[in-house]
């Protein structure tokens, strides 16, 4: 990276951003704890349900007491529910779209913004937007095959990518040997049979052993 700005470096550090939601405000929590206790420092909620605007903010104020965590909100499409998320503390906006109108309010008010992106000239109009990142989805329908050919014609932008990315060697090697920044993960890396039991310790470690791969797969990398 040449010359990352702020934000992309705290993506970078993060390697990895889970995504979660649920619409129960316990579990959110207990999630929110295990993926920091094991070792996740940027997250991203998504809004997806109507208790969303009632949990965000008790996620926010949990997380204000974790030092270091980065917390954005996804699914967003519109300016309007950016605002709503920004108003409650998020940090950085993720959507599943590439809505141009979202990216200019952005912009405008200066918040890191994520869009969806599946061809490359989505991700030409939102780097034109001024999107520093984007996330491609769905990943497992696009590969890790599309991310130098996404670098080839745009080598600045960059990547990551969420849908079917799994929590293995096998699977994020494959991603960070492409060239992405980071991996997003969301059902893959907090199991609903684990949720549904509440092993949320078990989580945790799977969490830690997910940040584990990355960090093994980045020193095999600059070796």
């Amino acid at each position: 990276m040449r010359n990352p700005s702020p934000f992309i470096q705290r993506m970078h550090a993060g390697g990895m951003m889970p995504i979660f939601f649920h619409p129960d405000e316990q579990v959110c929590l207990d999630l929110l704890f295990a993926a920091y206790e094991g070792g996740v420092r940027v997250i991203e909620m998504v809004n997806r349900g109507k208790e969303a605007k009632t949990i965000f903010p008790k996620i926010r104020e949990a997380a204000s007491r974790m030092p270091g965590l980065y917390l954005g909100v996804g699914t967003i499409y519109h300016p309007f529910e950016a605002e709503e998320f920004l108003d409650m503390g998020a940090e950085f906006i993720v959507a599943p779209v590439m809505n141009p109108k979202l990216g200019e309010y952005c912009a405008k008010v200066d918040v890191p913004w994520i869009p969806g992106c599946g061809t490359v000239s989505e991700v030409f109009f939102a780097q034109q937007l001024g999107s520093q990142l984007v996330k491609i989805y769905p990943a497992n329908i696009l590969t890790p095959e599309f991310v130098p050919a996404v670098h080839a014609v745009l080598p600045q932008i960059e990547i990551i990518p969420t849908g079917g990315v799994e929590p293995t060697a096998e699977s994020m090697k494959a991603w960070f040997d492409a060239g992405v920044l980071c991996v997003g993960m969301g059902s893959q890396l907090f199991r609903k049979d684990l949720i549904n039991r509440g092993a949320f310790g078990e989580i945790q470690e799977r969490v830690k052993q997910a940040m584990n791969i990355i960090e093994s797969i980045r020193e095999q990398q600059t070796q």
